[in-house]
């Protein structure tokens, strides 16, 4: 399992050296100059323009520009924002850095059990009032956008009945509808999906020999049907996740969060190509390290994965 695993975390660095690539890339090919955006309304003066341009080493050729930017990368330097002068990316990033990750983490870990108790109550009522109901609400949710769950929501519970703050971000209060709203998707995703696995698994043969064995339908439910209905959805966890670190940058500008989502779309605008690139990569990572973890989980839930990896 361990050789494994580091086969997979090697398999990273080829997917991180072309989104940075890529990145760069079209960052650079993108319309619009930094410098000027930098000079703002002194760009009339030739010798800050050049000087600026000298101390960023944008009067480089591109491939040493990138050759600069892949040897900082080694050590850790991504260089320094565009937008707010003279101030290193690592700087810039580094509060949103501890607020993004967060909120998808802690919308994965409401979505996933979420989902799963919910998907295995609607198999397990199959084609009833109960079943007809859960599937009109779990595509009810997977449908609404984000953005317009989020207005809703805020209008109903900060301005109608004033129970949340309406933005901002520094407490529970005010993380409880970001996190919420971010869940809600993926919860109803991963029902549909689990009631779907669940029915199909309760099918099986071995589901009628352990009823037929005697054992207790709890035991059948929980310990034969739910591990095995695991494996596949571990997969749509996985690519759940990034859709939720993706989903951070319109909550995160709706809710007025000072998290990565947010930067991206301001650094997007100011043509700060430094940090729009640091926080692509960092989107990278996570999402990278979020599937390996699961390429790991499939072992231990189930051990025919580990056999076949020897």
């Amino acid at each position: 399992m361990l050789s494994y695993a580091l086969r997979r975390l090697l398999g990273l660095v080829p997917v991180l050296m072309a989104v940075v690539v890529l990145t760069f890339a079209t960052n650079h090919l993108t319309p619009g100059d930094p410098v000027g955006v930098m000079l703002g309304d002194q760009s009339a003066n030739k010798v800050l323009e050049a000087k600026l341009r000298s101390e960023y080493g944008l009067d480089q050729p591109i491939w040493r520009q990138f050759v600069k930017y892949v040897s900082g990368l080694a050590v850790g330097d991504l260089g320094l924002s565009y937008r707010i002068v003279g101030a290193k990316v690592t700087d810039v990033i580094g509060d949103g850095l501890k607020i993004s990750p967060v909120l998808a983490l802690a919308a994965t870990a409401i979505a996933v059990p979420l989902g799963l108790v919910v998907g295995v109550f609607a198999a397990l009522r199959r084609n009833t009032l109960a079943d007809t109901g859960v599937i009109l609400a779990l595509t009810m949710g997977i449908s609404i956008p984000n953005f317009a769950m989020a207005a809703y929501l805020m209008y109903l519970f900060a301005v109608k009945l004033a129970w949340l703050p309406v933005a901002g971000w520094g407490s529970i209060a005010q993380a409880v509808m970001p996190v919420g709203i971010l869940a809600i998707a993926p919860a109803a995703y991963i029902a549909r999906l689990s009631r779907t696995y669940m029915l199909e698994v309760l099918q099986q043969d071995y589901i009628r020999t352990a009823r037929a064995k005697g054992l207790r339908e709890r035991l059948v439910i929980y310990r034969h049907a739910l591990r095995n209905t695991l494996v596949p959805l571990l997969t749509t966890i996985g690519i759940i996740f990034g859709g939720l670190l993706s989903g951070t940058f319109v909550i995160e500008t709706v809710f007025n969060i000072p998290g990565l989502g947010r930067l991206a779309i301001q650094s997007i605008f100011a043509r700060d190509y430094p940090v729009t690139m640091a926080i692509v990569l960092l989107f990278t990572c996570f999402y990278s390290l979020i599937n390996l973890i699961i390429d790991v989980l499939y072992g231990v839930i189930d051990p025919r994965i580990r056999l076949g990896t020897r």
